[in-house]
């Protein structure tokens, strides 16, 4: 059945390509930082890709109440100008989607719905301090086939997805609800690379002291050895001037460092609309002390 969604979904994108690229959306983004890396008593500086991009995207009406929606993402490099090894590109999540008042059936390369329901509470998403190197399930992948409902109540949506890969099949399903700047996200993933994950994850803002609040809780079982380890994430972020905001992060997990903690603090200024400078300072631990690092990193973001 998934052959089938994916041939079809394709050969619906060739047919209709003229309409496509009628009125095609471009866009991207580079961030780079300059970074100094402490490994025991090893210092090494020098300037860091954080998953640069360029993509484009669209969407056309087929019939009355069907309309199709696609991306084309590749993340680029600009500090060497390779992102994948030798290679120039490294895809990301590329789709093409039917949308109907029923929902959105999609296929192609694509973050998971367990991914997806970190609901951003990782501040230093794409940077060496990312959640990624502490938990499982921070997957994308290709041989993709994922379906969004629309409301079933007010703010109450679902995601379900099923990955057919040579090594296995998995799948992925998340509950998402949001309510203002409320947001709650309750996920997992069975058989996902080796890993059964459980995740929690809410964002939500604390108005009267003018901070944002990001909590996420996660269980994965590695299906090899039935081991189960547990992991947490708590940020925050406050608002201090026009331009300026103030990050902290702590993130504690065994699923993929054995006592592993990441301690992190971030300064983001606003130079326009579309750009802005940081500066982030992070702490890796784990019980194997050879392996702490200490990041520290300056850099700049663009959007277009």
């Amino acid at each position: 059945m998934k052959d089938y969604l994916l041939k079809f979904s394709f050969a619906l994108f060739i047919f209709t390509s003229s309409h496509l690229i009628a009125e095609p959306d471009f866009y991207g983004k580079i961030n780079a930082s300059y970074e100094n890396a402490k490994k025991s008593s090893v210092q090494d500086t020098g300037f860091e890709n954080n998953a640069s991009r360029l993509g484009v995207k669209g969407k056309f009406k087929l019939i009355e109440g069907i309309n199709i929606s696609y991306q084309i993402e590749n993340e680029i490099d600009p500090t060497d100008g390779k992102a994948d090894g030798e290679k120039v590109f490294k895809e990301r999540n590329t789709f093409i989607a039917i949308e109907t008042s029923l929902g959105k059936l999609f296929t192609g390369t694509h973050d998971t719905a367990l991914k997806l329901s970190q609901l951003k509470v990782d501040l230093f998403n794409d940077t060496r301090a990312d959640i990624k190197y502490l938990f499982q399930g921070e997957n994308r992948m290709n041989s993709f086939v994922g379906y969004t409902s629309p409301e079933i109540i007010e703010g109450l949506k679902v995601k379900l997805n099923s990955v057919s890969q040579t090594t296995g099949s998995f799948e992925s399903y998340a509950l998402n609800y949001s309510n203002g700047s409320i947001k709650l996200a309750l996920a997992s993933d069975s058989n996902a690379k080796g890993y059964d994950n459980k995740r929690v994850a809410s964002t939500f803002s604390m108005k009267s002291i003018g901070v944002d609040v990001g909590l996420l809780y996660q269980t994965t079982k590695k299906l090899s050895t039935g081991i189960s380890e547990s992991g947490h994430v708590v940020s925050l972020k406050k608002k201090v001037s026009n331009k300026g905001s103030l990050y902290m992060q702590t993130s504690s997990s065994d699923i993929k460092l054995e006592s592993g903690k990441q301690n992190s603090y971030g300064y983001t200024h606003k130079t326009s609309d579309v750009s802005k400078i940081f500066i982030h300072l992070s702490n890796r631990e784990n019980s194997n002390k050879a392996k702490n690092v200490d990041y520290l990193s300056v850099g700049f973001e663009y959007k277009f």
